[in-house]
């Protein structure tokens, strides 16, 4: 993901519109663009299983599932485009149906380009968002994924998973997903390989 230089400040509308027209996916917050890079195999992969999971989970619910290419309203000022989304009950979009504004769970999948924004000025809109529940990030290094669940009074819990046995609760859409299925097909060491490796790398 890089930040798109414009010459003048793009409105809010004007980015939706071109947004709809262009053939390059971008990031809008502010004012700014951020251009959406290309993903990984992992990346892929890692986003196919949860979608794929989540649909077979969700599909006699009242939750729709949208994966990679909808975008979400944060705030005014904010639009992106998370990896997975998750509505459910009355679907709040724009009048052309090109803009959520009410998901209930997001999952990303953390790559070099975009993990400074997804735990950075994403994440801070993220957790005011009203709708949101769950916030989820996912390492296509490594075993390790990371859920934000809101509780009471708009306080966040972090639960990290890095154990291929463990299993994410999703208690707003009330359904689970495991570690193992969310990285199926991938062979990535756990986190006690990677610090192990990390360690002995700095003693030579």
């Amino acid at each position: 993901m890089s930040k798109v230089a414009t010459d003048d400040y793009l409105a809010e509308n004007e980015y939706y519109l071109l947004e709809e027209e262009s053939e390059i996916r971008h990031e809008y917050m502010d004012g700014e663009l951020f251009t959406m890079a290309g993903a990984t195999r992992k990346h892929n992969l890692i986003s196919s299983n949860i979608s794929t999971e989540l649909s077979l989970k969700l599909r006699e619910t009242d939750c729709e599932l949208y994966a990679g290419d909808f975008l979400v309203n944060l705030r005014a000022g904010h639009d992106v485009y998370p990896d997975i989304a998750v509505a459910c009950g009355e679907i709040e979009t724009n009048e052309n149906e090109t803009v959520l504004f009410n998901p209930v769970v997001v999952f990303e999948v953390l790559s070099k380009s975009t993990e400074q924004r997804d735990r950075g000025d994403k994440a801070e809109d993220y957790f005011k968002l009203k709708s949101l529940k769950d916030y989820v990030l996912v390492s296509q290094k490594r075993i390790r994924v990371e859920h934000f669940s809101k509780q009471k009074n708009n306080v966040w819990t972090l639960k990290i998973y890095e154990k291929l046995d463990d299993i994410v609760d999703l208690k707003s859409l009330n359904c689970e997903i495991s570690i193992e299925l969310i990285y199926l097909k991938l062979k990535l060491p756990p986190m006690s390989l990677v610090e192990e490796k990390s360690q002995s790398a700095k003693k030579r």
